[in-house]
């Protein structure tokens, strides 16, 4: 096992200071590496361009780094989240505008976590004798200490120091997850967006699975986040219906940026007709006219399909037997019209696929 240098030791715990990921890396190898290519890792406005380009705008910048660079001394600066962001945190505090998180004080070096049949437990590195004496056995990370109490990482409530609510100036909800995710046992925000896949947590001691922490989301991981959302056809003497139902309970998306997109075709044959696509957004706004969400004081749309929501598309087009109909549902972080606006890349409003249904007219 690699050593840690007193260094990296201080890198480690002094949050604000520049953080090692290596030091993780030398016992978590599968964690460090799924947290690298998720979003928050590369929440900052160095890795995220959309991001970036947003903050030279708003007036609020100073508010955002509280969750896109916890650690940064700016907005501006190049760490984004790292494992200290979460893994510190001590509990929520709730605010009207947007909740905080409030991280541990002490620079020593506890860390918070879960895992089920340790919840009443601070585990700290010792030896330990077995074997009636005749062996001895590590206990812990020679690293860090782990407290297991803190009910916040077992509910998801440690996910709503970020991921709660947002209210701009005006009093306006930019957006608002709810607290229905958050509770004891599945699902909850951990379970669905961080789930148990194959491969030990540490080389430290040896286990089945470990949470993903790649955080499943539009940026990275939408796949797994597919078995919540429903797509079906159903044929009709006027054309065909196809239903979308959001299985989540919090809105399907909830960033005022993002946009929902269905497409829909049919193969007749080996020949692909592919219909009007239906786009679902939400559209902030002041004085009847589109405006940035920190301008905003009014919501001018906002088709965004809610918690447990169904919605129904219908499309008058007459169905025949062999029909093949194939439904995308796709999302973009952003329209592609405010990619130019902001001088990004096209690659920025790329569809996302989400999830993906066929139906094959039988008779």
């Amino acid at each position: 096992m690699k050593k840690l240098t007193l260094i990296s030791l201080l890198s480690l715990f002094a949050f604000g200071a520049t953080f090692d990921l290596g030091a993780c890396r030398s016992c978590h190898p599968a964690i460090v590496k799924e947290f690298e290519a998720s979003a928050h890792a590369n929440s900052s406005a160095k890795k995220d361009p959309f991001f970036a380009a947003m903050l030279k705008r708003s007036p609020e910048k100073k508010s955002c780094r509280n969750c896109h660079a916890p650690g940064a001394k700016s907005a501006e600066g190049e760490q984004g989240m790292t494992c200290l962001s979460c893994h510190r945190i001590e509990s929520i505090e709730n605010h009207a505008q947007a909740n905080r998180n409030i991280y541990r004080k002490e620079q020593d070096k506890l860390l918070f976590s879960a895992q089920e049949g340790r919840e009443e437990k601070v585990i700290r590195y010792h030896e330990e004798s077995i074997w009636f004496g005749l062996k001895t056995r590590r206990v812990g990370s020679p690293y860090h200490d782990i407290d297991y109490r803190k009910e916040i990482f077992y509910t998801g409530e440690v996910c709503m120091g970020c991921h709660s609510h947002k209210v701009n100036g005006h009093g306006l909800d930019l957006c608002r997850m709810g607290e229905e995710g958050v509770k004891k046992g599945k699902p909850n925000c951990i379970t669905c967006h961080m789930p148990k896949v194959p491969g030990s947590a540490t080389s430290i001691r040896q286990s089945d699975t470990h949470a993903w922490h790649g955080a499943a989301g539009l940026h990275h991981g939408s796949e797994k986040l597919a078995q919540y959302l429903k797509l079906s056809v159903t044929p009709d003497e006027r054309g065909f219906t196809v239903t979308l139902k959001n299985e989540t309970p919090h809105p399907l998306l909830t960033h005022p940026a993002r946009v929902l997109e269905l497409d829909t075709t049919i193969d007749r044959q080996g020949k692909i007709q592919k219909l009007p696509a239906v786009t679902l957004r939400k559209v902030l706004g002041k004085g009847g006219k589109p405006t940035p969400p920190w301008l905003a004081d009014s919501v001018l749309k906002n088709d965004i399909p809610k918690a447990n929501e169904v919605k129904r598309f219908h499309f008058d087009t007459q169905l025949s037997k062999g029909d093949r109909v194939e439904v995308i549902l796709g999302a973009r972080l952003l329209p592609p019209p405010l990619t130019k606006k902001l001088g990004l890349s096209e690659d920025e409003a790329a569809l996302i696929e989400l999830k993906r249904s066929s139906y094959t007219v039988s008779k």
